[in-house]
């Protein structure tokens, strides 16, 4: 579609996009793949049984988020070998950062994914809360589209969304800079995660 053009700010279209989209994988990883089956099982009664056992509330989350992490990182080493096979995407300039990124974006989304589902009532109610977030997210976080083709409130609005500082943390460490000039995105997902983290244990519903 964009062929060998280049963004405003010199980067290919690849290394804009496959930063952003291993981005938007995680927040689907954390809605869809750990929330929404989440919210299933506990309608079913499958966590009932597992509160019949020694098993305490972190611990199941904190299984299901290294599950999440584990379908996260298949389907992330997918998209970055698909854009440097097919899209001739650029190794990352800053590797350490982009890996040091994806652990503490992992740390703020999967517990925000579980947070928001753990407040559905049932399965459906957790899917229509996922897709509602995904959708404002995916095109909110500049993750789509770029922002400055929006209107100046929805940039404004999009600094409210998690996902704005993830796919902006992950396109800087991959094309320019190191996580340490990354200050604003990195303190914004350490408090995500640090409230996340919190409400979802304190939310977390062994049934209906």
């Amino acid at each position: 579609m964009f062929g060998n053009k280049k963004m405003p700010g010199g980067w290919s279209y690849s290394d804009m996009y496959i930063p952003s989209w291993i981005a938007v994988n995680l927040l689907t990883t954390a809605l869809f793949t750990i929330g929404t089956v989440l919210a299933a099982y506990r309608e079913q009664g499958v966590l009932r049984r597992y509160q019949a056992t020694p098993v305490h509330s972190w611990m199941v989350l904190g299984a299901y988020m290294l599950y999440g992490t584990l379908i996260f990182l298949i389907s992330a080493v997918v998209i970055v070998v698909f854009g440097w096979s097919v899209y001739h995407l650029d190794a990352p300039k800053y590797p350490l950062s982009v890996i040091t990124g994806l652990l503490l974006s992992i740390l703020a989304l999967l517990p925000f994914g579980l947070f928001l589902t753990s407040l559905a009532k049932n399965s459906r109610t957790a899917t229509a809360i996922s897709s509602l977030f995904l959708n404002l997210m995916l095109f909110l976080s500049g993750a789509t589209f770029p922002l400055e083709m929006m209107p100046s409130i929805l940039q404004k609005a999009a600094k409210i969304l998690p996902l704005y500082y993830v796919v902006d943390l992950l396109r800087r460490t991959w094309n320019e800079s190191s996580i340490w000039d990354c200050g604003r995105d990195v303190t914004v997902l350490i408090g995500i995660a640090a409230a996340s983290i919190v409400l979802s244990i304190r939310f977390f519903r062994w049934g209906d």
